[in-house]
Protein backbone atom coordinates (compact mmCIF):
# COMPACT_ATOMS: atom_id res chain seq x y z
CA UNK A 1 0.00 0.00 0.00
CA UNK A 2 1.73 3.32 -1.19
CA UNK A 3 2.38 6.45 1.01
CA UNK A 4 -1.05 7.99 0.46
CA UNK A 5 -2.80 4.87 2.41
CA UNK A 6 -1.20 5.09 5.08
CA UNK A 7 -1.66 8.16 6.50
CA UNK A 8 -3.75 8.06 9.80
CA UNK A 9 -5.58 10.38 12.00
CA UNK A 10 -3.70 12.20 14.93
CA UNK A 11 -6.23 14.04 17.12
CA UNK A 12 -4.76 17.35 18.88
CA UNK A 13 -4.12 17.48 22.38
CA UNK A 14 -6.98 20.52 22.41
CA UNK A 15 -9.37 18.03 20.49
CA UNK A 16 -8.80 15.55 23.34
CA UNK A 17 -9.65 18.21 25.95
CA UNK A 18 -12.75 18.97 23.61
CA UNK A 19 -13.87 15.53 23.68
CA UNK A 20 -13.48 15.23 27.47
CA UNK A 21 -15.68 18.11 27.60
CA UNK A 22 -18.21 16.79 25.63
CA UNK A 23 -18.01 13.08 27.75
CA UNK A 24 -18.51 15.24 31.03
CA UNK A 25 -21.89 16.38 29.75
CA UNK A 26 -23.08 13.06 28.28
CA UNK A 27 -24.98 10.18 30.47
CA UNK A 28 -23.75 6.79 30.13
CA UNK A 29 -25.14 5.98 26.61
CA UNK A 30 -25.83 8.65 24.81
CA UNK A 31 -23.93 12.12 23.57
CA UNK A 32 -25.11 15.53 25.76
CA UNK A 33 -28.64 15.81 24.55
CA UNK A 34 -29.44 19.11 26.92
CA UNK A 35 -31.63 22.03 25.44
CA UNK A 36 -29.11 24.45 23.36
CA UNK A 37 -28.36 28.19 25.16
CA UNK A 38 -28.87 31.04 22.72
CA UNK A 39 -25.93 32.26 23.95
CA UNK A 40 -21.77 31.46 24.05
CA UNK A 41 -18.86 32.75 26.23
CA UNK A 42 -19.20 35.69 28.32
CA UNK A 43 -23.18 36.13 27.72
CA UNK A 44 -22.08 36.59 24.09
CA UNK A 45 -25.47 36.22 21.54
CA UNK A 46 -25.01 32.86 19.19
CA UNK A 47 -26.04 33.18 15.81
CA UNK A 48 -28.95 31.15 14.36
CA UNK A 49 -28.80 29.62 11.10
CA UNK A 50 -30.96 26.92 9.48
CA UNK A 51 -28.71 24.05 7.44
CA UNK A 52 -30.49 21.10 4.68
CA UNK A 53 -29.81 17.56 6.33
CA UNK A 54 -31.01 14.67 3.75
CA UNK A 55 -33.71 12.29 5.23
CA UNK A 56 -32.48 8.88 4.37
CA UNK A 57 -35.26 6.89 6.43
CA UNK A 58 -32.08 5.19 8.63
CA UNK A 59 -32.19 7.28 11.76
CA UNK A 60 -33.19 4.29 14.06
CA UNK A 61 -36.74 5.63 15.81
CA UNK A 62 -35.28 5.89 19.56
CA UNK A 63 -32.96 8.30 18.05
CA UNK A 64 -34.82 10.55 17.42
CA UNK A 65 -35.71 12.23 13.93
CA UNK A 66 -33.88 14.19 11.22
CA UNK A 67 -33.81 17.32 12.62
CA UNK A 68 -33.84 16.44 16.37
CA UNK A 69 -31.94 13.65 17.45
CA UNK A 70 -28.48 13.15 19.57
CA UNK A 71 -26.27 14.48 16.98
CA UNK A 72 -28.40 17.90 16.07
CA UNK A 73 -28.10 18.55 19.73
CA UNK A 74 -24.24 17.82 19.71
CA UNK A 75 -23.93 20.37 17.02
CA UNK A 76 -26.21 22.71 18.69
CA UNK A 77 -23.91 22.66 22.39
CA UNK A 78 -20.02 22.14 20.69
CA UNK A 79 -20.53 24.56 17.50
CA UNK A 80 -21.09 27.59 18.73
CA UNK A 81 -24.13 28.19 16.45
CA UNK A 82 -27.93 27.71 17.45
CA UNK A 83 -28.58 25.60 13.92
CA UNK A 84 -32.25 24.43 12.91
CA UNK A 85 -32.18 21.24 10.60
CA UNK A 86 -34.47 21.51 7.40
CA UNK A 87 -35.19 17.68 6.57
CA UNK A 88 -35.01 17.46 2.46
CA UNK A 89 -35.72 14.11 1.22
CA UNK A 90 -32.84 12.20 -0.21
CA UNK A 91 -34.94 10.42 -3.00
CA UNK A 92 -35.97 13.68 -4.29
CA UNK A 93 -34.07 16.38 -2.96
CA UNK A 94 -33.89 19.14 -5.73
CA UNK A 95 -37.17 19.35 -6.36
CA UNK A 96 -38.17 19.80 -2.02
CA UNK A 97 -35.23 22.46 -2.61
CA UNK A 98 -36.62 24.23 -5.31
CA UNK A 99 -40.18 23.97 -3.37
CA UNK A 100 -37.85 26.00 -0.38
CA UNK A 101 -36.53 28.53 -2.46
CA UNK A 102 -39.85 29.48 -3.69
CA UNK A 103 -41.60 29.86 -0.47
CA UNK A 104 -38.73 31.78 0.82
CA UNK A 105 -37.98 29.17 3.04
CA UNK A 106 -34.33 27.12 2.04
CA UNK A 107 -31.77 26.87 4.63
CA UNK A 108 -29.56 29.28 5.21
CA UNK A 109 -26.45 26.32 4.42
CA UNK A 110 -27.75 24.14 1.48
CA UNK A 111 -25.74 21.21 1.53
CA UNK A 112 -26.34 18.84 -2.01
CA UNK A 113 -24.35 16.53 -4.14
CA UNK A 114 -26.10 17.47 -7.31
CA UNK A 115 -23.75 19.96 -8.98
CA UNK A 116 -25.69 20.68 -11.89
CA UNK A 117 -28.46 22.04 -9.39
CA UNK A 118 -25.51 23.71 -7.22
CA UNK A 119 -24.79 25.01 -10.69
CA UNK A 120 -28.33 26.50 -11.30
CA UNK A 121 -28.22 28.37 -8.02
CA UNK A 122 -25.25 29.95 -9.44
CA UNK A 123 -27.06 31.54 -12.42
CA UNK A 124 -30.37 32.07 -10.74
CA UNK A 125 -28.38 34.66 -8.11
CA UNK A 126 -29.38 32.24 -5.31
CA UNK A 127 -26.35 31.43 -3.57
CA UNK A 128 -23.69 34.33 -2.37
CA UNK A 129 -20.01 34.49 -2.81
CA UNK A 130 -17.77 33.29 0.20
CA UNK A 131 -14.22 34.76 -0.40
CA UNK A 132 -14.72 37.82 1.65
CA UNK A 133 -16.87 35.52 4.44
CA UNK A 134 -13.78 32.90 4.48
CA UNK A 135 -11.14 35.44 4.51
CA UNK A 136 -13.15 37.03 7.72
CA UNK A 137 -14.11 34.50 9.88
CA UNK A 138 -12.86 31.15 8.73
CA UNK A 139 -9.62 29.08 9.97
CA UNK A 140 -10.70 25.30 9.37
CA UNK A 141 -11.93 25.77 5.86
CA UNK A 142 -9.71 28.93 4.89
CA UNK A 143 -6.68 26.93 5.51
CA UNK A 144 -8.23 23.37 3.89
CA UNK A 145 -8.84 26.18 0.73
CA UNK A 146 -4.77 26.67 1.03
CA UNK A 147 -3.67 22.85 1.26
CA UNK A 148 -5.90 21.75 -1.81
CA UNK A 149 -6.54 24.45 -3.96
CA UNK A 150 -8.60 22.45 -6.40
CA UNK A 151 -10.90 22.98 -3.88
CA UNK A 152 -11.24 26.44 -4.48
CA UNK A 153 -10.93 26.38 -8.55
CA UNK A 154 -13.86 23.98 -7.90
CA UNK A 155 -16.15 26.29 -6.03
CA UNK A 156 -15.07 29.09 -8.40
CA UNK A 157 -18.29 30.30 -10.52
CA UNK A 158 -17.46 32.08 -13.58
CA UNK A 159 -17.32 35.86 -12.74
CA UNK A 160 -14.30 34.66 -10.27
CA UNK A 161 -15.64 34.40 -7.11
CA UNK A 162 -15.83 31.49 -4.81
CA UNK A 163 -19.45 30.00 -4.21
CA UNK A 164 -19.13 26.27 -3.96
CA UNK A 165 -18.93 24.66 -0.70
CA UNK A 166 -17.06 20.74 -0.35
CA UNK A 167 -15.08 17.98 1.36
CA UNK A 168 -11.76 16.80 0.30
CA UNK A 169 -12.33 12.53 0.39
CA UNK A 170 -8.92 11.76 -0.74
CA UNK A 171 -8.95 8.64 -3.03
CA UNK A 172 -11.73 5.93 -3.00
CA UNK A 173 -11.95 2.99 -5.86
CA UNK A 174 -15.67 2.57 -6.16
CA UNK A 175 -15.39 0.53 -9.93
CA UNK A 176 -13.79 -2.75 -9.89
CA UNK A 177 -12.78 -5.36 -12.69
CA UNK A 178 -12.17 -8.95 -11.28
CA UNK A 179 -11.68 -12.40 -13.02
CA UNK A 180 -11.75 -16.26 -12.04
CA UNK A 181 -8.29 -16.79 -11.63
CA UNK A 182 -8.85 -20.52 -10.62
CA UNK A 183 -10.56 -20.58 -14.17
CA UNK A 184 -7.84 -18.78 -16.35
CA UNK A 185 -5.51 -21.73 -14.17
CA UNK A 186 -7.37 -25.03 -15.40
CA UNK A 187 -7.62 -23.46 -19.14
CA UNK A 188 -3.68 -22.66 -18.93
CA UNK A 189 -5.00 -19.28 -19.89
CA UNK A 190 -3.42 -15.37 -18.34
CA UNK A 191 -4.74 -12.22 -17.58
CA UNK A 192 -5.82 -10.50 -20.42
CA UNK A 193 -3.97 -7.25 -21.58
CA UNK A 194 -5.97 -6.33 -24.53
CA UNK A 195 -9.57 -6.00 -26.00
CA UNK A 196 -9.09 -8.65 -28.45
CA UNK A 197 -7.06 -11.34 -25.44
CA UNK A 198 -10.46 -10.13 -23.28
CA UNK A 199 -12.49 -11.59 -26.07
CA UNK A 200 -10.44 -14.53 -26.56
CA UNK A 201 -10.82 -15.49 -22.32
CA UNK A 202 -14.45 -14.67 -22.51
CA UNK A 203 -15.44 -17.38 -25.65
CA UNK A 204 -13.24 -19.91 -22.98
CA UNK A 205 -14.85 -18.49 -20.08
CA UNK A 206 -18.46 -19.58 -21.81
CA UNK A 207 -17.59 -22.29 -24.09
CA UNK A 208 -14.67 -24.22 -22.39
CA UNK A 209 -16.64 -25.78 -18.77
CA UNK A 210 -14.68 -24.02 -16.48
CA UNK A 211 -16.88 -25.06 -13.53
CA UNK A 212 -16.59 -28.79 -14.93
CA UNK A 213 -19.76 -29.62 -14.07
CA UNK A 214 -19.97 -30.88 -18.24
CA UNK A 215 -23.19 -28.15 -18.50
CA UNK A 216 -22.33 -24.82 -21.12
CA UNK A 217 -24.16 -22.95 -18.26
CA UNK A 218 -21.08 -20.10 -17.72
CA UNK A 219 -20.98 -16.85 -19.19
CA UNK A 220 -18.25 -15.10 -19.99
CA UNK A 221 -18.62 -11.53 -18.23
CA UNK A 222 -21.87 -9.16 -17.13
CA UNK A 223 -22.86 -6.71 -19.67
CA UNK A 224 -25.92 -5.48 -16.58
CA UNK A 225 -25.18 -3.42 -13.52
CA UNK A 226 -21.49 -2.15 -13.84
CA UNK A 227 -20.78 -4.86 -16.48
CA UNK A 228 -21.01 -2.48 -19.66
CA UNK A 229 -18.87 -0.07 -17.88
CA UNK A 230 -15.10 -1.66 -18.46
CA UNK A 231 -16.25 -2.19 -22.09
CA UNK A 232 -16.68 1.43 -22.40
CA UNK A 233 -13.49 2.53 -20.57
CA UNK A 234 -11.61 0.08 -22.57
CA UNK A 235 -12.71 1.67 -25.58
CA UNK A 236 -12.79 5.55 -23.69
CA UNK A 237 -16.47 5.74 -25.00
CA UNK A 238 -17.02 9.05 -22.75
CA UNK A 239 -19.14 10.86 -24.80
CA UNK A 240 -16.84 14.16 -25.06
CA UNK A 241 -13.26 13.74 -26.09
CA UNK A 242 -10.16 15.86 -26.91
CA UNK A 243 -9.14 16.10 -30.39
CA UNK A 244 -6.34 18.34 -32.00
CA UNK A 245 -6.58 20.51 -29.02
CA UNK A 246 -10.89 20.40 -28.92
CA UNK A 247 -13.18 19.37 -26.91
CA UNK A 248 -15.45 17.08 -29.32
CA UNK A 249 -18.61 14.83 -29.49
CA UNK A 250 -17.18 11.72 -30.36
CA UNK A 251 -18.81 8.59 -31.93
CA UNK A 252 -15.51 6.50 -33.24
CA UNK A 253 -15.49 5.04 -29.97
CA UNK A 254 -19.08 4.80 -29.31
CA UNK A 255 -19.45 2.59 -32.37
CA UNK A 256 -16.40 0.38 -31.12
CA UNK A 257 -17.96 0.19 -27.60
CA UNK A 258 -20.92 -0.88 -29.16
CA UNK A 259 -19.37 -2.95 -31.95
CA UNK A 260 -17.97 -5.01 -28.94
CA UNK A 261 -20.66 -5.70 -27.28
CA UNK A 262 -22.49 -6.92 -29.94
CA UNK A 263 -19.69 -9.84 -30.66
CA UNK A 264 -19.97 -10.55 -26.68
CA UNK A 265 -23.92 -11.31 -27.12
CA UNK A 266 -24.02 -12.74 -30.35
CA UNK A 267 -21.07 -15.44 -29.56
CA UNK A 268 -23.50 -16.37 -26.31
CA UNK A 269 -20.60 -14.89 -23.95
CA UNK A 270 -23.23 -12.95 -21.93
CA UNK A 271 -26.71 -12.97 -20.79
CA UNK A 272 -29.33 -12.64 -23.32
CA UNK A 273 -31.15 -10.51 -21.21
CA UNK A 274 -29.25 -8.41 -19.77
CA UNK A 275 -30.89 -5.29 -20.83
CA UNK A 276 -33.49 -6.03 -18.59
CA UNK A 277 -31.33 -6.44 -15.98
CA UNK A 278 -31.80 -2.91 -14.76
CA UNK A 279 -29.63 -2.56 -11.87
CA UNK A 280 -27.57 -5.94 -12.27
CA UNK A 281 -29.61 -7.62 -9.96
CA UNK A 282 -29.39 -11.24 -11.62
CA UNK A 283 -25.78 -10.42 -12.50
CA UNK A 284 -24.57 -9.94 -9.63
CA UNK A 285 -26.62 -13.73 -8.44
CA UNK A 286 -25.03 -15.17 -11.97
CA UNK A 287 -21.35 -14.02 -10.13
CA UNK A 288 -22.14 -14.53 -6.35
CA UNK A 289 -23.06 -18.53 -7.58
CA UNK A 290 -19.65 -18.47 -9.69
CA UNK A 291 -21.32 -18.47 -12.84
CA UNK A 292 -19.61 -15.33 -14.37
CA UNK A 293 -15.81 -15.15 -15.50
CA UNK A 294 -14.87 -11.43 -15.72
CA UNK A 295 -17.02 -9.49 -13.83
CA UNK A 296 -17.66 -5.15 -13.39
CA UNK A 297 -18.43 -4.28 -9.73
CA UNK A 298 -19.21 -0.94 -8.49
CA UNK A 299 -19.59 -0.18 -5.18
CA UNK A 300 -17.86 0.76 -1.48
CA UNK A 301 -15.25 -1.65 -0.34
CA UNK A 302 -17.81 -2.95 2.30
CA UNK A 303 -20.06 -4.03 0.12
CA UNK A 304 -17.47 -5.73 -2.43
CA UNK A 305 -16.37 -7.52 1.11
CA UNK A 306 -20.31 -8.29 1.45
CA UNK A 307 -20.41 -10.05 -1.95
CA UNK A 308 -16.96 -11.90 -1.72
CA UNK A 309 -18.20 -13.25 1.12
CA UNK A 310 -21.12 -14.87 -0.72
CA UNK A 311 -19.19 -15.98 -3.38
CA UNK A 312 -16.94 -17.85 -1.27
CA UNK A 313 -19.36 -19.89 0.20
CA UNK A 314 -20.91 -20.61 -2.88
CA UNK A 315 -17.70 -21.39 -4.46
CA UNK A 316 -14.95 -22.34 -1.66
CA UNK A 317 -12.42 -23.46 -4.06
CA UNK A 318 -12.24 -20.16 -6.65
CA UNK A 319 -9.71 -17.85 -6.75
CA UNK A 320 -10.50 -14.32 -7.58
CA UNK A 321 -8.52 -11.69 -8.21
CA UNK A 322 -8.90 -7.58 -9.19
CA UNK A 323 -7.37 -7.02 -12.93
CA UNK A 324 -6.81 -3.78 -14.92
CA UNK A 325 -9.07 -3.12 -18.01
CA UNK A 326 -7.25 -4.20 -20.85
CA UNK A 327 -6.07 -1.52 -23.41
CA UNK A 328 -7.53 -0.82 -26.78
CA UNK A 329 -6.46 0.66 -30.21
CA UNK A 330 -7.69 4.47 -27.96
CA UNK A 331 -5.18 3.88 -25.04
CA UNK A 332 -4.80 1.58 -21.33
CA UNK A 333 -7.61 3.29 -19.06
CA UNK A 334 -8.86 2.69 -15.59
CA UNK A 335 -12.70 2.64 -14.21
CA UNK A 336 -13.55 5.60 -12.30
CA UNK A 337 -12.95 6.47 -8.45
CA UNK A 338 -14.90 8.68 -6.31
CA UNK A 339 -14.00 12.73 -6.50
CA UNK A 340 -11.49 13.26 -4.43
CA UNK A 341 -12.71 16.40 -4.09
CA UNK A 342 -16.47 16.81 -3.79
CA UNK A 343 -18.44 20.30 -4.26
CA UNK A 344 -21.29 19.59 -1.75
CA UNK A 345 -22.84 23.02 -0.44
CA UNK A 346 -23.31 26.83 -1.32
CA UNK A 347 -24.82 29.07 1.38
CA UNK A 348 -27.74 30.77 0.39
CA UNK A 349 -27.89 34.48 -1.24
CA UNK A 350 -30.70 35.50 1.77
CA UNK A 351 -28.51 34.20 4.64
CA UNK A 352 -29.37 35.78 7.83
CA UNK A 353 -26.25 35.01 9.38
CA UNK A 354 -23.73 34.29 6.83
CA UNK A 355 -20.53 34.54 9.54
CA UNK A 356 -22.94 31.84 11.49
CA UNK A 357 -22.84 29.55 8.42
CA UNK A 358 -19.11 29.88 8.00
CA UNK A 359 -18.61 28.90 11.94
CA UNK A 360 -20.21 26.11 11.46
CA UNK A 361 -18.52 24.88 8.52
CA UNK A 362 -15.55 25.12 10.51
CA UNK A 363 -16.79 23.46 13.23
CA UNK A 364 -17.58 20.95 10.72
CA UNK A 365 -14.43 20.68 8.92
CA UNK A 366 -12.67 20.90 12.01
CA UNK A 367 -10.39 17.57 12.88
CA UNK A 368 -11.86 16.65 16.20
CA UNK A 369 -15.86 17.11 14.86
CA UNK A 370 -14.82 14.44 11.88
CA UNK A 371 -13.17 11.92 14.37
CA UNK A 372 -16.59 12.49 16.52
CA UNK A 373 -18.96 12.27 13.18
CA UNK A 374 -17.03 8.92 12.25
CA UNK A 375 -16.48 7.15 15.55
CA UNK A 376 -18.82 8.49 18.28
CA UNK A 377 -17.23 9.31 21.65
CA UNK A 378 -13.89 8.33 23.38
CA UNK A 379 -15.46 6.09 25.99
CA UNK A 380 -18.83 6.24 24.94
CA UNK A 381 -18.67 4.57 21.66
CA UNK A 382 -15.10 3.68 21.09
CA UNK A 383 -11.56 3.10 23.03
CA UNK A 384 -7.97 3.93 22.28
CA UNK A 385 -6.19 0.55 21.75
CA UNK A 386 -2.49 0.48 20.30
CA UNK A 387 -2.94 3.88 18.47
CA UNK A 388 -6.52 2.64 16.91
CA UNK A 389 -10.20 3.47 18.18
CA UNK A 390 -12.19 0.13 19.01
CA UNK A 391 -15.90 0.13 19.00
CA UNK A 392 -16.85 -1.02 22.23
CA UNK A 393 -20.65 -2.18 21.44
CA UNK A 394 -21.09 -2.76 17.78
CA UNK A 395 -24.96 -2.74 17.90
CA UNK A 396 -24.54 0.93 19.84
CA UNK A 397 -22.77 2.35 17.52
CA UNK A 398 -24.71 1.20 14.19
CA UNK A 399 -27.62 3.01 16.20
CA UNK A 400 -25.97 5.44 17.28
CA UNK A 401 -22.70 6.14 14.55
CA UNK A 402 -23.09 4.45 11.68
CA UNK A 403 -25.98 6.80 9.69
CA UNK A 404 -23.80 9.95 10.63
CA UNK A 405 -22.41 10.17 6.75
CA UNK A 406 -24.49 13.51 5.82
CA UNK A 407 -23.12 14.67 9.11
CA UNK A 408 -19.47 14.32 7.04
CA UNK A 409 -20.88 16.81 3.68
CA UNK A 410 -18.04 19.63 4.55
CA UNK A 411 -14.37 19.82 5.24
CA UNK A 412 -11.83 17.67 5.89
CA UNK A 413 -13.03 14.25 5.31
CA UNK A 414 -9.97 12.60 4.09
CA UNK A 415 -8.53 12.53 7.78
CA UNK A 416 -10.19 9.25 8.18
CA UNK A 417 -10.41 8.05 4.13
CA UNK A 418 -13.29 5.27 4.29
CA UNK A 419 -11.53 3.26 1.87
CA UNK A 420 -7.90 2.71 3.48
CA UNK A 421 -9.88 2.91 7.37
CA UNK A 422 -11.80 -0.10 6.08
CA UNK A 423 -8.38 -2.17 5.11
CA UNK A 424 -6.61 -1.22 8.14
CA UNK A 425 -9.50 -2.84 10.57
CA UNK A 426 -9.73 -6.31 8.22
CA UNK A 427 -7.94 -9.14 10.18
CA UNK A 428 -5.47 -10.34 8.01
CA UNK A 429 -5.09 -13.59 10.30
CA UNK A 430 -8.22 -14.42 8.68
CA UNK A 431 -8.46 -15.79 4.75
CA UNK A 432 -11.41 -14.16 3.89
CA UNK A 433 -10.05 -10.93 5.33
CA UNK A 434 -6.58 -11.05 3.79
CA UNK A 435 -8.23 -11.87 0.18
CA UNK A 436 -9.92 -8.64 0.13
CA UNK A 437 -7.42 -6.63 1.89
CA UNK A 438 -5.10 -8.42 -1.25
CA UNK A 439 -7.55 -7.64 -3.66
CA UNK A 440 -8.26 -4.18 -2.86
CA UNK A 441 -5.08 -2.94 -2.65
CA UNK A 442 -4.23 -4.26 -5.20
CA UNK A 443 -7.14 -2.19 -7.07
CA UNK A 444 -5.75 1.25 -5.01
CA UNK A 445 -2.64 0.57 -6.86
CA UNK A 446 -4.02 -0.03 -10.39
CA UNK A 447 -6.94 2.48 -10.52
CA UNK A 448 -5.32 5.34 -8.68
CA UNK A 449 -2.66 5.45 -11.15
CA UNK A 450 -1.66 8.76 -14.22
CA UNK A 451 0.09 5.90 -16.15
CA UNK A 452 -3.28 4.93 -16.86
CA UNK A 453 -5.90 7.59 -16.05
CA UNK A 454 -9.64 8.01 -16.29
CA UNK A 455 -10.69 7.47 -19.81
CA UNK A 456 -13.29 11.29 -19.27
CA UNK A 457 -11.59 15.12 -19.77
CA UNK A 458 -12.46 14.95 -16.05
CA UNK A 459 -14.74 13.82 -13.22
CA UNK A 460 -18.70 13.44 -14.08
CA UNK A 461 -18.93 15.74 -11.53
CA UNK A 462 -16.34 18.45 -12.14
CA UNK A 463 -17.88 19.08 -15.89
CA UNK A 464 -18.92 22.49 -16.42
CA UNK A 465 -22.67 23.21 -15.63
CA UNK A 466 -24.70 23.69 -18.42
CA UNK A 467 -27.10 26.62 -18.87
CA UNK A 468 -30.82 25.87 -19.17
CA UNK A 469 -31.01 25.57 -23.13
CA UNK A 470 -28.16 23.62 -23.09
CA UNK A 471 -29.30 21.21 -20.29
CA UNK A 472 -32.56 21.03 -21.83
CA UNK A 473 -30.98 19.42 -25.24
CA UNK A 474 -28.87 16.88 -23.50
CA UNK A 475 -31.68 15.53 -21.29
CA UNK A 476 -33.79 14.67 -24.35
CA UNK A 477 -31.10 13.33 -26.98
CA UNK A 478 -28.72 11.47 -24.80
CA UNK A 479 -31.42 8.45 -23.54
CA UNK A 480 -32.35 8.18 -27.34
CA UNK A 481 -29.03 7.95 -28.70
CA UNK A 482 -27.95 5.35 -25.72
CA UNK A 483 -31.66 3.00 -26.72
CA UNK A 484 -30.19 2.89 -30.88
CA UNK A 485 -26.98 1.34 -29.37
CA UNK A 486 -28.60 -0.69 -27.44
CA UNK A 487 -30.91 -1.94 -30.05
CA UNK A 488 -28.07 -2.54 -32.42
CA UNK A 489 -26.25 -4.93 -29.73
CA UNK A 490 -29.25 -6.98 -29.44
CA UNK A 491 -30.81 -7.17 -33.16
CA UNK A 492 -28.41 -8.97 -35.05
CA UNK A 493 -28.41 -8.57 -38.62
CA UNK A 494 -31.72 -7.13 -38.45
CA UNK A 495 -30.14 -3.74 -37.15
CA UNK A 496 -26.42 -3.25 -37.78
CA UNK A 497 -24.37 -0.74 -35.09
CA UNK A 498 -23.08 0.91 -38.62
CA UNK A 499 -26.69 1.33 -39.03
CA UNK A 500 -26.89 2.76 -35.10
CA UNK A 501 -24.11 5.04 -35.93
CA UNK A 502 -25.71 6.90 -38.87
CA UNK A 503 -28.99 7.07 -36.87
CA UNK A 504 -27.59 8.27 -33.49
CA UNK A 505 -25.71 11.32 -35.80
CA UNK A 506 -29.62 11.97 -37.69
CA UNK A 507 -30.75 12.26 -34.13
CA UNK A 508 -28.26 14.14 -32.63
CA UNK A 509 -28.61 16.88 -35.39
CA UNK A 510 -32.77 17.05 -35.22
CA UNK A 511 -32.03 17.58 -31.46
CA UNK A 512 -29.50 20.81 -31.79
CA UNK A 513 -26.91 18.13 -30.57
CA UNK A 514 -24.68 20.76 -32.63
CA UNK A 515 -25.56 23.52 -30.49
CA UNK A 516 -24.41 21.56 -27.78
CA UNK A 517 -21.04 20.55 -28.98
CA UNK A 518 -20.47 24.52 -29.86
CA UNK A 519 -21.31 25.18 -25.94
CA UNK A 520 -18.72 22.54 -24.62
CA UNK A 521 -16.34 23.73 -27.70
CA UNK A 522 -16.43 27.43 -26.48
CA UNK A 523 -16.25 26.59 -22.68
CA UNK A 524 -13.43 24.52 -22.86
CA UNK A 525 -11.84 27.00 -25.12
CA UNK A 526 -11.96 29.45 -22.24
CA UNK A 527 -11.35 27.29 -19.65
CA UNK A 528 -8.47 24.87 -20.83
CA UNK A 529 -5.86 26.34 -18.82
CA UNK A 530 -7.49 27.08 -15.46
CA UNK A 531 -10.14 24.22 -14.88
CA UNK A 532 -9.86 20.96 -13.33
CA UNK A 533 -9.26 17.95 -15.82
CA UNK A 534 -8.46 14.32 -15.40
CA UNK A 535 -4.31 14.96 -15.27
CA UNK A 536 -4.68 17.27 -12.32
CA UNK A 537 -6.26 14.81 -10.44
CA UNK A 538 -3.44 12.29 -9.08
CA UNK A 539 -0.83 14.69 -7.37
CA UNK A 540 -2.82 15.18 -4.40
CA UNK A 541 -1.68 14.54 -1.11
CA UNK A 542 -3.40 13.16 1.16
Amino acid sequence: MNGYMKKTLGCTLSSLLALTVILSGCSKDEPSSSTSSKTGEAGKSKPSITVSMYDRGNIPQEIGTVDNNLWTKWVNENSGVNVKFIPVPRSDSVKKFNTLLAAGQAPDLILEYDTNFLNQLYTQKQIMPLDDLIDQYSTEYKQLLEQYPLLRKLGTKSDGKLYGIGRVLGYIPGNFLFIRQDWLDKLGLKVPETDEEAFEVMKAFASRDPDGNGKADTFGANLSGAGGGWVDTMFQNVSWIINDGNLVRDWERAEDAASYKKRMFEEGLVDKDYLTDNVGKKSEQDFLQGKTGIYGAAGSVHLIYTQYQTFKSNNPDAKLTVIAVPRSKYGQFSPGFNAPIQMSGAVNAKAASPEGVIQLIDFLSSASTVKTMKYGLEGVHYKMEDGKEVTLDKDKYDKEISWLGDFRMVGSQYLINEFTKYLEDLDQSKPLDKDVYDMMTKAYSLYISKDHPIPAITMDGYMPGLPADMLFIANNVNQPVTDLWNKAIVSGKGYTVEQAAADAKSLWKKSDGEKLEKWYADWYAANKDSWVFTKDLYDMKF
